[in-house]
């Protein structure tokens, strides 16, 4: 090669070179690539820590071992969300950094300063960035708090400072706006520039609207005031001359004494104008068994769902319930929930429309991956957050009622042009009871500096017992939480009153269970025992349009009469084997026929301190109860091989309008108490001795209520699996007996 040939060739690497160093640093000053850069940064520390850490309070002592798992067998999901999660951050981060960009080159505009070098402006661009990050990050922390406890309260010191301040100094409205008028001042250049800015501004404005011909700017408006007008309009649908709509209101956890108008005001008003049952009563008070028993019609040992962990071969069959049933008769049907709502999704019920969360151990660690990405936090939680990441409505400290309203706004908006059933389920009532602002701060003390400031997470750690202001807490924010889900009901009701839709719609009001609250010793939560009304006392208000306004009903209603009452209501044939009966004749102020209420408890998520050992057949912990269906979608479902152990074990009660009677099984046989609710409605002193023809009386419904299950038989005072035959002695039977550290008789 001759030394020109070189020359030139060298000349045109140098070139190259050259212009791949200007692009590159170009690229570096780029704002959006500032931004994306800055939001990368933050996500790859927020994800250093491994998806569930060895002291994960939720799992308790079992963290390590799913842990381990989880690295090992779902590798490819962690991967999948990481990439997915890094995306969203680039992208995030390159629009913040455009907006900031956008600031600096309005300041400069306004200050009419000479042009920047690319240096100087993308040092300001990030400076502006990190500042509009900072106030998105407060604005969030002030509006949904509980997402950012694991990061800043909970530690203790500055970041517990920093929390409250953005918390309980400024609040949500105050961020907000504090953050707004910052960005003006900015944008508006120092102070002894102010007083010429009016007028340059109004020169501008003069410029640009002098561009546009006054009949398109009429026109405009006019449309624009049109599009109003009709958004107001009602539907022109000719809804009064077809079947009416159906839609059930329901709030998980929520207690029958919380619809009042502290707490409920505008349900309570939706009450006065129908029926409301002052004794409702669930029979199984878990989400999934309670909501296939109100849609069935039929209790959990007829229908085979018992559990929250049921088994696919026990909710794989025709349930025949009532979103199925009014399908076949015209009728549109939709559910929309949050978190607890991925229920919905295991089972087929009927419904045409299923809009919740999915509960399966792929979702799970997908939730979980994007629950530590604090940083991106505020951006998340919103409808655009939820619309790239579905897995967000899993999140049980983020359950937003007035999102979910608006979902049932959408599906209305979908169903109503022929006859619908709509189920709308709002979780923010269950634990944590983790209600956004100002809702969660609506009842509480401003000076509780507690671990339960902002919500109560449940989890199978082990907590200390709550002292009296943590029970003061609790009941506030759960108080919250109702009150919030009361504000997103009547946004549905007025969205039903706009389309027409409101005088052709019977509305039900209810919960699959109630939560007890720390009463009379109590303890917290729902389906551990049956101790108290709180946890299966529900309320209950069916609004006809057709019938009776006004009314209240004293005689028991039971979640099994739900659907008869619907299929009264609308007149479709019901199913034969229905174990309720309609609560419509109440409706036009009838007399109901005569009926008890029964329920059991479900499986022990862990210690249950109201529940004395003496009192209990224990069994093991749940992570050796469950298993992972890896044929069915990896849910978590309960083993096969412990069905029989924790079936024997539940307690059962039955109740009229005064006496409740309660069976536990225990080591030493059965028991039975008595309570005389009417003097005793904390239910703490048994009276089985007093009124042994009442303990008669109500035992012998019980046994027909629990014999009614066709796999269960007793013997010797025991409910026991049929299959296992005679039982000597009155003694449970070896193939289930139970101590301490689990079941014996082969059953592993």
């Amino acid at each position: 090669m001759s030394d020109r040939a070189l020359f030139i060739g060298t000349a045109r690497v140098r070139r190259a070179l050259s212009l791949v160093r200007r692009f590159l640093v170009g690229l570096l000053f780029d704002p959006a690539v500032i931004g994306a850069l800055y939001m990368l940064a933050l996500t790859a520390w927020a994800s250093r820590a491994p998806i569930v850490e060895a002291n994960d309070h939720a799992l308790g002592a079992q963290a390590r071992e799913v842990g381990d798992m989880v690295a090992t067998h779902f590798a490819d999901d962690i991967r999948k969300i990481t990439i997915a999660i890094a995306c969203a951050a680039a992208t995030v981060g390159a629009a913040l950094g455009l907006f900031s960009t956008l600031l600096v080159k309005l300041r400069d505009r306004v200050m009419r300063r000479a042009s920047r070098t690319r240096g100087s402006r993308a040092r300001s661009t990030f400076v502006v960035l990190v500042a509009v990050h900072a106030w998105l990050f407060a604005w969030g922390m002030a509006r949904a708090p509980q997402a950012y406890v694991e990061s800043f309260y909970a530690r203790g010191g500055l970041r517990r400072a920093l929390q409250v301040t953005a918390t309980d100094l400024l609040g949500a409205r105050v961020c907000f706006w504090f953050g707004i008028a910052v960005m003006v001042v900015y944008v508006a250049g120092p102070p002894s520039g102010w007083r010429a800015l009016p007028g340059r501004v109004a020169r501008r404005i003069r410029a640009v609207t002098a561009l546009l011909p006054q009949r398109v700017s009429a026109s405009i408006a006019m449309v624009a005031l049109g599009a109003l007008g009709l958004s107001r309009l009602p539907s022109a649908s000719a809804a009064d001359a077809r079947k009416p709509n159906i839609i059930i209101l329901a709030a998980d956890s929520l207690r029958a004494d919380r619809l009042d108008p502290r707490t409920a005001p505008h349900l309570c008003a939706l009450a006065d104008r129908g029926t409301r049952f002052d004794r409702a009563y669930v029979s199984l008070p878990r989400t999934f068994p309670s909501w296939v028993t109100i849609l069935t019609g039929r209790h959990a040992h007829h229908h085979g769902v018992r559990s929250m962990f049921a088994r696919w071969e026990d909710r794989a069959h025709d349930m025949d319930a009532l979103p199925a049933r009014l399908r076949k008769e015209g009728y549109r049907t939709g559910v929309v929930s949050d978190y607890a709502g991925d229920i919905f999704g295991r089972v087929d019920l009927g419904f045409d429309d299923v809009l919740t969360p999915t509960f399966n151990f792929h979702e799970l660690i997908r939730s979980r991956a994007i629950e530590r990405q604090t940083p991106m936090m505020p951006l998340l939680d919103s409808r655009l957050g939820r619309a790239a990441f579905p897995v967000i409505r899993e999140w049980n400290e983020a359950a937003r009622a007035d999102l979910l309203a608006g979902d049932a706004e959408h599906e209305i908006d979908r169903l109503r042009d022929s006859p619908f059933m709509l189920t709308v389920f709002f979780s923010t009532a269950h634990f944590p009871y983790a209600a956004p602002s100002p809702y969660y701060s609506q009842f509480t003390d401003p000076g509780y500096r507690g671990r339960f400031k902002y919500h109560k997470p449940v989890g199978l750690g082990g907590d200390d017992d709550p002292d009296a202001a943590d029970v003061a807490q609790v009941r506030a924010l759960y108080d919250g939480a109702v009150l919030s889900i009361d504000d997103a009901a009547q946004q549905i009701i007025l969205h039903l009153e706009r389309r027409g839709l409101l005088e052709n719609t019977i509305i039900i009001v209810t919960a699959d269970h109630g939560e007890t609250l720390f009463d009379n010793g109590h303890g917290q939560g729902h389906g551990d025992h049956l101790f108290g009304d709180e946890g299966t006392h529900v309320p209950l208000v069916i609004v006809d349009p057709r019938k009776n306004k006004g009314r209240r009903e004293g005689s028991i209603a039971r979640d099994v009469d739900l659907a008869a009452t619907v299929y009264d209501l609308l007149g479709v044939p019901p199913p034969s084997n229905l174990d309720g009966r309609s609560l419509a004749p109440a409706l036009e102020g009838r007399a109901l026929p005569h009926a008890l209420a029964y329920a059991e408890t479900e499986l022990w998520m862990g210690d249950v301190p109201a529940l004395p050992d003496s009192l209990r057949l224990p069994y093991p912990p749940l992570s050796h109860l469950t298993e992972i269906d890896v044929a069915h979608d990896y849910e978590i479902v309960l083993r096969r091989e412990v069905t029989e152990v924790t079936t024997v074990a539940r307690h059962r009660m039955v109740r009229d309008e005064r006496y409740k009677l309660l069976y536990m099984p225990t080591r030493s046989g059965p028991v039975y108490l008595l309570f005389d609710t009417a003097s005793d409605p904390a239910e703490l002193v048994d009276v089985s001795w007093m009124h042994p023809e009442v303990v008669s009386r109500l035992k012998a419904e019980l046994w027909s209520w629990m014999l009614a299950d066709p796999k269960m038989m007793e013997r010797g005072g025991f409910l026991v699996p049929r299959e296992l035959g005679d039982v000597a002695g009155g003694a449970l039977p070896e193939t289930i007996r139970i101590d301490g550290d689990g079941p014996k008789g082969g059953v592993p």
